[in-house]
């Protein structure tokens, strides 16, 4: 399979994944039943929009906006799911200082793929696979737009 049509393909399973997750109540793999239409819209609309726009950007070429646009947005969008989830999880300082939603109330019931640890913000399973797609999309771009 040719490098730029996998990679459109994994940046598209990536937006797609996230959208799924985003609005089907899939309990205990998510607990989307939990937030409000309003949180619901802005993380769909806000995440669909940019992911949409990378792969956009993937499958149209390899020029000016198109090309820098994937190389620059993934690796932040892995910067955000990094310091969102796994710094507070590695870090017990971080953990107790970074709060910005109610893990114990989102997060508390869904599935874990990796051991808890009381008093941190555990990755659960959709975000683990969520970031390993992300992360894997970030290789891809790079292999395709620089290799």
């Amino acid at each position: 399979m040719d490098l730029t049509y996998l990679t459109v393909a994994i940046a598209g399973i990536l937006l797609v994944y996230h959208q799924l997750t985003t609005w089907l109540p899939l309990f205990p793999w998510n607990d989307v039943e939990l937030y409000t239409q309003k949180q619901l819209l802005l993380e769909a609309i806000t995440n669909g929009l940019l992911m949409g726009v990378g792969v956009i950007c993937l499958a149209i070429g390899n020029v000016g906006f198109s090309h820098y646009y994937p190389l620059i947005y993934y690796p932040f969008l892995f910067l955000g799911e990094f310091v969102q989830w796994w710094i507070p999880y590695l870090s017990p300082g971080f953990a107790k200082t970074k709060v910005n939603f109610d893990y114990d109330k989102l997060f508390a019931r869904t599935i874990k793929l990796i051991p808890h640890q009381p008093g941190k913000r555990t990755p659960d399973g959709n975000h683990i696979v969520l970031h390993a797609l992300t992360l894997i999309t970030i290789i891809l771009v790079y292999l395709e737009r620089l290799g």
